[in-house]
């Protein structure tokens, strides 16, 4: 596909310096900008500079699996229109907000979807249950109601999780990188860590607070800053949790994003899928992208209905070629300038939780 000249506003060295930072999040900044062939101060106040605009935001992701969570579930649903958001909200929204396993939640006037995170499939039944006796006792749903669908990690594959660098390489006309296993949550067995106490309280620090310096975080979480520090390098080297580079779509001038759940057909080989997950990040580029066996589910952000009709036209040509799904996708396109985010990224409850610790530890 051709590439995707929205970053008009940014010169040549402010959109290297964005596609790097998205890129490499888990580098550090001296490493970026050799990388990239910068002068040290260039790099720094271009950086600063894209930050201080709203660019980007850094976030740290605990990494489930190793954290003792079981699986990813994804909620999406058509919602009655002639209901409002505010109404939802006015009878619903605080119980929403409750549901700690959710991390995001996005509403449109009448779709949405939901991404939780589990310690099992009971934990988030709990939460389902009451979710859905509120939509349905107030007539929020349609018909069709609510679909859910289980991504337990030992089985799953998750090849982008808020991932943005296709999507950026796209606008800097690039070749975007190719699936790694490095930084990505595992799949198959996986040995859940034990931390001690202060790294529990050092790992909260870097989820809560992923922009500030570790002498920042160590006053808050009343550790040493050496603490901090080395606790730090532990969980990156040993993927506890990882940095993500999440740009402001809506600042680079994306006007849609969409949600696409798939069935596959199982007679499709090992590699035909592996073709066809390349051919999705290169044309697609979502920033989620979960799959098993027999299903998945893509969300990505585009510049127009037309820019996405078009990439779409040309996965579903390799589909068809390959018969690769059974059946049409369902597809929710939402208005990046009218969705309302309900929880946006939003680790920091599930994570307390599954530490067994509060808020009220850190005051």
């Amino acid at each position: 596909m051709e590439s995707i000249d929205l970053l008009s506003g940014l010169s040549e060295n402010e959109k290297r310096v964005l596609h790097a930072l998205v890129r490499y999040p888990e580098y550090s900044d001296q490493r970026i900008h050799s990388k990239i062939s910068m002068k040290k101060s260039t790099f720094s106040s271009i950086k600063a500079r894209l930050r201080e605009r709203g660019y980007y935001r850094k976030y740290f992701v605990p990494n489930f699996p190793k954290l003792g969570f079981e699986l990813m579930m994804v909620m999406h649903m058509n919602l009655n229109r002639f209901t409002s958001f505010d109404e939802r909200m006015r009878v619903a929204g605080e119980t929403i907000k409750e549901f700690q396993e959710d991390f995001r939640v996005i509403s449109e006037s009448n779709k949405a979807f939901n991404l939780s995170i589990s310690q099992n499939l009971t934990e988030f039944s709990k939460n389902q249950e009451e979710f859905l006796k509120i939509y349905s006792d107030n007539r929020f749903l349609t018909r069709e109601g609510v679909s859910t669908v289980a991504f337990p990690f030992e089985i799953s594959r998750i090849r982008s999780f808020m991932d943005y660098e296709p999507l950026i390489a796209r606008f800097c006309d690039l070749e975007p990188e190719e699936y790694e296993d490095k930084l990505t949550i595992p799949t198959g067995k996986v040995k859940p860590v034990k931390l001690t106490k202060a790294e529990k309280k050092v790992l909260y620090g870097l989820v809560k607070y992923p922009e500030e310096s570790d002498t920042f975080i160590s006053e808050k979480v009343e550790v040493s800053r050496n603490t901090v520090a080395n606790a730090k390098k532990k969980f990156i080297r040993n993927e506890v949790c990882f940095p993500k580079i999440v740009p402001d779509l809506e600042k680079l001038g994306l006007k849609l994003l969409v949600f696409t759940y798939r069935k596959f057909n199982p007679k499709t080989t090992m590699k035909e899928r592996q073709e066809a997950a390349h051919l999705v990040r290169k044309v697609l580029a979502p920033h989620f992208y979960l799959s098993k066996n027999l299903e998945g589910v893509l969300i990505s952000a585009h510049t127009s209905f037309e820019e996405y009709n078009v990439a779409l036209d040309e996965v579903m040509k390799y589909y068809l070629k390959h018969e690769y799904i059974t059946e049409e996708p369902v597809t929710y396109q939402i208005s990046i300038s009218n969705l309302n985010a309900i929880k946006e990224f939003n680790f920091i409850d599930l994570l307390l939780k599954q530490l067994g610790l509060t808020e009220d530890d850190f005051n």
